[in-house]
């Protein structure tokens, strides 16, 4: 049902949802059976990519999946092919790139008095969106909405911690969690922390529907 939501998604923005497994190496380039590649959301990421210990809140981790999504992002990157990462998406691109990333937010997060922490592993179906998101005026993803505040759903308890020296943060949610990187290149590179393939409104229509557009784009 998980991958479902995501080829409906692509389909309903005009692509072709191709799944690959996970595998040891892909020594073809992408170009030669893809335009594009989108990371889903899934389990939490192995800390060892960014140098710390386990906590003990972290969850299940695979890390063939890990090293999979890794390879397969700096080989679209390294093709100029788009990319499209949502939530744990989000946090693969700022991993492979040299981020980091917060293993447990309620443990981890520095919260201020004034600005609690939001639920950001909403109880609520996938459809409802439960919290603000403000985004960068002038940003790809600002340009995409064409907004700079929309309201997300939320299902995660990792998020970026320290962005990579390649990516921008382009959005945050109001207690200051990182819902939004980018490519500071000219090609299309866009991570959300949040579920557009479960939301059905316009917004994320917009953002499957500017991925796919930048795909028709590569020959």
């Amino acid at each position: 049902m998980l991958a479902g939501d995501y080829c409906r998604a692509v389909e309903k923005a005009g692509g072709i949802p191709v799944l690959l497994p996970a595998l040891a190496a892909c020594d073809r380039p992408l170009r030669s059976f893809c335009q594009g590649l989108l990371l889903s959301g899934g389990g939490d990421f192995d800390p060892a990519y960014f140098n710390e210990a386990p906590h003990p809140r972290l969850g299940t981790v695979d890390r063939d999946r890990d090293c999979w999504e890794i390879l397969l992002i700096r080989k679209a990157q390294a093709e100029s092919l788009p990319i499209l990462g949502i939530c744990r998406g989000v946090q693969a691109l700022n991993v492979a790139f040299g981020g980091t990333l917060y293993q447990d937010l309620p443990a981890q997060y520095p919260q201020q008095p004034n600005r609690p922490l939001l639920p950001h592993d909403q109880p609520a179906p996938g459809g409802p969106a439960t919290h603000r998101v403000t985004i960068k005026a002038g940003s790809l993803l600002a340009r995409i909405l064409a907004s700079t505040e929309i309201w997300t759903n939320s299902y995660h308890h990792q998020a970026v911690k320290d962005p990579a020296t390649n990516l921008r943060v382009t959005a945050r949610s109001d207690d200051g969690v990182i819902e939004g990187l980018e490519g500071t290149g000219d090609h299309f590179l866009l991570g959300v922390q949040w579920h557009p393939e479960r939301l059905e409104n316009t917004d994320s229509q917009r953002l499957f529907a500017a991925f796919i557009l930048a795909c028709r784009q590569i020959t």
